[in-house]
């Protein structure tokens, strides 16, 4: 057991977003004086928050945290029905099933296929800045290019039809929402979203190409490695996690950027500390304040002194530990130069993100292009103007208006 006392003052989760769409305070307070301790869900059952970097990749990493919350009594973010439901979602599963469907996909995610990607990002890229460049001022960075870059990069690795991606958007919001859509809309959405995806096979089937996709289907219909409900999840899931955070940190690092215009400066000055500058933006803007919620199997204790008991939920929010400070001197502070970032924005252990080395070539193109192409890019109007969206697993801004 701890050697400090597990508050049960009924905290409910998940908390509100610190300024500018930061990290809540309340992670900060409880990793100094409870680093282990109770929240109670939306559904309102409760669950253990971890909150420093030792305890949450412990959590990541240690196979006796299980994704399956789908048995009698396990605790529940939602009471209603909600994407953790499903058995056949890659992002539900533990080994051996995960690992046997993610070895199917990821040779497409490798460092090599990523920069091999680049030449692509940047044409993409291009083209939404030259729209930008030509339409009105102000503009929603969010919806004139924050969005549409990794959507059309996803589509395009799938093989999936540009033309369809707006909707994407719609039903990836009803998904992560925990509080502002009821299990009706996400029904509903998940219901058309699964017929859009079942069409786009079967449509693939009748004209087959070389791409994702394609070799999906080939897992299916020829090598029998994924079976046909698997196959469709499959395909879902990588159109939502293929643009989902990797937009939102797009808008949230330009605007981190714009806020502080003496880094921005250092990263003009010297275009080499490009990367380490998304890595410091990778650290600090992480739109998923809460992570997923998973089970232990059996009792586990965390390098905190801490004790998850069998059965019981546990919460490792990747965003609690990348502001960690026994891990990153000065975490609030904003360094384009910071060294050694080991941060997990990506995760760790088996659901370590698959499209991590896609992402961070993307942000490399997305944020190195639109400081570079837009020399006078500045907020139309105040930080403090902005919203930030509430009751998801994302924090993102709501709308980002900039000119130029």
């Amino acid at each position: 057991m701890p050697d400090y006392e597990l508050p049960h003052d009924g905290t409910t989760f998940p908390f509100p977003p610190g300024p500018h769409g930061g990290p809540p305070r309340d992670y900060s307070s409880r990793r100094s004086a409870c680093p282990l301790a109770p929240v109670v869900l939306p559904s309102g059952d409760e669950a253990l928050l971890a909150t420093t970097y030792d305890d949450v990749r412990a959590v990541l990493g240690d196979l006796r945290f299980s994704r399956n919350l789908r048995y009698e009594g396990a605790p529940r973010m939602l009471a209603a029905a909600d994407f953790s439901d499903d058995p056949n979602a890659l992002v539900n599963m533990d080994p051996p099933e995960h690992t046997r469907l993610r070895r199917i996909v990821q040779a497409a995610f490798t460092p090599r296929r990523a920069e091999s990607w680049r030449l692509r990002i940047q044409s993409v890229a291009d083209e939404h800045l030259a729209k930008m460049r030509a339409g009105s001022r102000p503009t929603d960075l969010m919806t004139a290019f924050a969005f549409p870059l990794p959507i059309d990069i996803i589509c395009a690795l799938l093989g999936v039809p540009a033309q369809d991606s707006p909707h994407f958007r719609s039903w990836s919001d009803l998904f992560l929402s925990t509080s502002t859509a009821d299990a009706p809309e996400r029904a509903k959405a998940g219901a058309e979203f699964a017929a859009y995806v079942d069409a786009l096979i079967a449509a693939r089937r009748r004209a087959p190409g070389e791409d994702l996709l394609d070799d999906l289907i080939s897992a299916h219909d020829a090598d029998d490695r994924l079976n046909e409900v698997e196959l469709a999840r499959m395909v879902r899931g990588l159109i939502i996690a293929g643009h989902e955070t990797t937009g939102n940190v797009i808008g949230r690092g330009i605007l981190t950027l714009l806020r502080h215009p003496d880094q921005l400066a250092v990263i003009r000055d010297d275009p080499a500390l490009l990367n380490v500058a998304v890595e410091e933006i990778l650290r600090m803007e992480v739109p998923g304040h809460g992570g997923l919620l998973r089970v232990a199997t059996e009792t586990v204790s965390l390098p905190s002194g801490g004790t998850v008991s069998q059965g019981q939920g546990v919460l490792a929010p990747v965003v609690a530990a990348n502001f960690d400070p026994q891990h990153f001197p000065a975490p609030d502070t904003f360094d384009v130069r910071r060294a050694d970032n080991k941060h997990i924005t990506f995760g760790h252990g088996p659901h370590f993100c698959l499209g991590a080395n896609l992402a961070r070539v993307e942000l490399q193109v997305a944020i190195g292009s639109l400081i570079r192409e837009f020399p006078g890019l500045a907020l139309a109007g105040s930080a403090q103007e902005l919203t930030w969206t509430g009751g998801s697993r994302v924090c993102s801004v709501s709308r980002l208006p900039v000119t130029w």
